[in-house]
């Protein structure tokens, strides 16, 4: 009999502690900001310009990350020491460049 009682016990507690238990809380899925394309505003991006060619004179002396996600800074080095920035971006397997060129003037 005690037995039974205690195994009617068992059954009972724990049926009540499953039912009132709660779940584990699952932290919130980490979520990731892309910039897109149209954001960035790059009229080669966009197809709607010619690509923009580097002068021959130029060296290529440094390359750095973008402030955005997929982007890049060019450095590069001209015949009289002016160092000059490129910026870029890869969208789809391709580089496109902007076609601004910020100019470090030599001294």
């Amino acid at each position: 009999m005690r037995l039974f009682l205690a195994m009617t016990m068992i059954l009972f507690v724990t049926s009540v502690a499953w039912a009132t238990s709660y779940p584990l809380p699952v932290p919130p899925a980490v979520h990731e900001e892309f910039t897109s394309v149209e954001a960035i505003r790059f009229r080669d991006a966009k197809g709607t310009s010619a690509p923009l060619s580097v002068p021959k004179s130029w060296k290529l002396i440094s390359v750095s990350t973008g402030e955005k996600a997929n982007s890049s800074n060019l450095w590069f080095q001209d015949a009289d020491g002016s160092i000059y920035l490129l910026q870029g971006l890869t969208s789809q397997n391709k580089f496109f460049l902007n076609e601004n060129a910020y100019k470090i003037p030599a001294k």
